[in-house]
């Protein structure tokens, strides 16, 4: 029975990392390099706007910044967490 609630509570929180992962979601092209510089701790201070340009769109096609997989990651752990809930308490 304690596996059901730990189980509950992990897709309690996987539900909840997906809605907020969706509500933060931007496609990549949309994501200023700034943001993704800050995020691994660069500094941007001595890169000209056009290098950040070529930047962005080298990210862009690549995904980075977007937080679209984590939306789909983080549901289907909410989803498989509910099943697997589900399962414990009838079996």
């Amino acid at each position: 029975m304690i596996f059901t609630w730990v189980m509950l509570t992990a897709a309690a929180v996987f539900g909840y990392l997906a809605y907020d992962a969706a509500r933060l979601s931007t496609p990549a092209k949309d994501v200023p390099y700034s943001l993704t510089a800050k995020g691994w701790d660069e500094d941007v201070a001595h890169v000209s706007l056009a290098e950040q340009q070529k930047r962005k769109q080298y990210n862009a096609t690549r995904g980075i910044g977007d937080l679209s997989q984590s939306v789909w990651l983080f549901g289907v752990l909410c989803v498989g967490c509910l099943a697997s809930a589900g399962y414990s308490f009838y079996a």
